[in-house]
């Protein structure tokens, strides 16, 4: 077993294809086919549940993602230290999203950072912050954009912004930014919300159960891009910060109103783990991402304040 062999079966296991990864890794499918059947047999088991439309790993492959995942890191973490102290910014940056600031915020700073430090290599991972905090304390991940108004132990973190939330509806809701809406005047709209496991949606839940006042929510959409189709196509409201819908906004697509007594607001930090020192390129992109997010506050893109580190 080497780290070829290892990187070769993280890649098909998550693309479920070994076209596709002879695409992303540019080595030929029969090599890749020819890894992958030695390292079933010196394990003495297959890996993969082989159909027509792909490959799925089976039990035997989901123990060995972790741990192969595990170790591509570490390895990573190696050249890593070995480079922090060159003037030259490069290795690898894992950056851990929630979906509504990953949709807005990834492409963007990608291209700043990008076209800053060349040499390094970004992977982008939307979750939930649930999910971005067990990442980060396995080492799955170097960074991440989390929801929080608690400390977290075991990471380093600073604050980013505190973000504004909206009543956001069809175009023709009769919504206006320049007009304000009462919390407790959502009794009446038909709301299309997250799940209940979802940290907006539990936020919402507990201003109104100290507003005393029950939500009518029919429809339930985890997808940020969901709930903006559904919205835009008239079948009810939903509560989202300003950031992913902007454009929508600005096109005439989505109209937009504050909300009011309470003002609904959310406080996103950054956070990397303290268990092990960070990269060169990880402290680059924490400041390159800091200073991105000050901009699109200035420029009304996002709304909310800048928290000061």
């Amino acid at each position: 077993m080497d780290l070829k062999q290892l990187n070769t079966f993280v890649k098909v296991a998550e693309l479920g294809s070994l076209s596709k990864a002879s695409e992303r890794l540019h080595i030929a499918q029969p090599a890749l086919s020819r890894q992958i059947r030695m390292l079933e047999e010196e394990l003495g088991t297959p890996l993969f549940m082989r159909h027509r439309r792909g490959m799925v790993i089976n039990e035997a492959g989901k123990q060995l993602f972790g741990s192969a995942n595990s170790v591509l890191k570490q390895v990573d973490d190696i050249r890593s230290d070995l480079t922090r102290h060159s003037d030259e910014i490069k290795g690898n940056v894992v950056v851990g999203v929630p979906p509504t600031v990953g949709d807005v915020l990834s492409s963007r700073i990608v291209n700043r950072f990008m076209s800053k430090y060349p040499m390094v290599r970004l992977r982008i991972v939307p979750a939930f912050t649930d999910h971005l905090l067990e990442w980060l304390q396995r080492g799955e991940i170097d960074i991440a954009i989390i929801y929080t108004n608690e400390k977290q132990k075991d990471l380093k973190t600073f604050p980013l912004i505190m973000e504004d939330l909206f009543l956001v509806g069809h175009r023709d809701a009769g919504l206006t930014s320049q007009k304000t809406v009462a919390f407790k005047d959502l009794v009446n709209m038909k709301l299309i919300l997250p799940g209940p496991n979802h940290s907006l949606r539990q936020l919402i839940e507990r201003e109104a159960a100290i507003a005393q006042i029950g939500l009518d929510v029919p429809v339930e959409a985890d997808s940020l891009q969901t709930l903006k189709d559904l919205c835009r196509s008239g079948l009810g409201y939903t509560i989202l910060p300003l950031a992913p819908i902007h454009e929508q906004v600005i096109a005439g697509e989505l109209s937009i109103a504050p909300i009011v007594k309470p003002t609904l607001s959310r406080k996103l930090i950054v956070a990397q783990p303290l268990s092990r020192p960070s990269s060169n390129a990880v402290e680059k992109f924490a400041g390159e991402l800091q200073m991105e997010v000050e901009e699109m506050v200035k420029s009304g893109v996002w709304g909310g304040r800048l928290l000061t580190r």
